[in-house]
């Protein structure tokens, strides 16, 4: 390789990014040691509607794994463990599971995915690297397919400093990105059920809840009204869906609890620099627990990224508990939880 070609390479960029932070010491914890750490967040859910059968369920929720063939084994075998160990009824992934439509090292891939086991099942929704074109935001605020990668740290820098109306690249998305099927294989495979805009029933026996995954905003897929066209209105629901910026087509949706992705929390959570580099429209949903609309809604700060690179936006996975909202509930929860309409956030960064 040439000397030109190698300053350019992705791999030489990173390496020097590397040994900056460890020459600064500063960046020696957002490179080296949060993106390692795995933190849990544990939240109960009061639904009006909850059967006393499903009392107590327990939902966990992963998102943006973002895996490659660089993924370390350490790293996926502590979220199995973690999983393990908190015992869930269901598994839900909220989309990013591959890096830039890269499919790659399949077969750990499946292992992986083939140890995500619950009573309830194990189920997924696609982000916006997961189809066969990745999309972003681009400055403009349109949704364009990438087809050429800068390095990502110089991406990051790019979008730092640029303007809004600097020239972007990449085609506007106009007509729904089509799916990876070797990507849905790999879930089919793995046993691990693909929701793609569909409601599917799950619970214990008669008593149900609406469990409602949909396709990727910014790729053109998410289509809320093929999704709920199976939904039960008598039964409560969930819902699953990788950006947050989604909730402006599905406000007029039913759903008592509603699960995003994609932000990483922030994933550079500093002042005047997150707001930036996140590539989200609605800059209120970075992390944490909502209440809008008489719902709730979660940002989960996902487990992985495209370059591992994490400042007080440690990985996640969440868990939620399911009970039963009587009247003593209700009254404290409408002492805790701010007004109707207002969007601010309950907990989260």
């Amino acid at each position: 390789m040439q000397l030109g070609s190698l300053k350019n390479s992705p791999l030489f960029i990173e390496r020097l990014w590397d040994l900056w932070c460890i020459a600064s010491v500063v960046g020696i914890w957002p490179r080296f040691i949060e993106p390692r750490l795995i933190f849990s967040s544990y939240t109960t859910i009061p639904i009006p509607e909850l059967a006393r059968e499903l009392e107590g369920l327990k939902i966990v929720q992963i998102s943006d794994l973002h895996f490659t063939h660089a993924s370390s084994q350490g790293f996926l075998d502590r979220i199995v463990g973690r999983i393990h160990a908190i015992k869930p009824d269901l598994i839900v992934f909220t989309g990013d599971l591959i890096t830039y439509s890269q499919l790659e090292d399949t077969e750990r891939l499946k292992s992986f995915l083939k140890q995500l086991q619950a009573p309830l099942g194990t189920f997924a929704i696609l982000g916006n690297h997961d189809y066969a074109e990745y999309v972003s935001l681009g400055n403009d605020g349109r949704f364009r397919k990438i087809e050429s990668h800068l390095p990502v740290l110089m991406r990051g820098f790019s979008r730092l400093f640029s303007t809004e109306n600097a020239k972007e690249e990449g085609a506007i998305v106009r007509t729904a990105v089509s799916q990876i099927d070797a990507l849905c294989e790999v879930f089919e495979e793995s046993g691990v059920r693909l929701l793609h805009n569909e409601t599917v029933q799950i619970g214990k026996k008669h008593a149900l809840i609406n469990l409602v995954g949909l396709g990727d905003y910014m790729t053109g897929n998410c289509q809320p009204q093929e999704a709920f066209r199976n939904y039960a209105y008598s039964n409560p629901g969930i819902v699953l869906s990788h950006n947050p910026d989604s909730y402006d087509v599905l406000e007029n949706y039913p759903g008592d609890l509603l699960l995003f992705g994609h932000t990483h929390g922030g994933q550079v959570n500093l002042p005047l620099i997150w707001k930036k580099v996140t590539p989200l429209k609605n800059k209120l949903f970075k992390s944490g627990l909502f209440h809008i609309d008489r719902r709730f809604l979660y940002v989960n700060r996902g487990l992985g990224a495209t370059f591992p690179f994490r400042w007080f936006a440690p990985p996640e996975v969440a868990i939620f508990e399911l009970v039963r909202q009587g009247p003593a509930k209700q009254a404290l929860w409408d002492k805790l939880l701010p007004e109707e309409k207002s969007q601010e956030p309950i907990c989260g960064t």
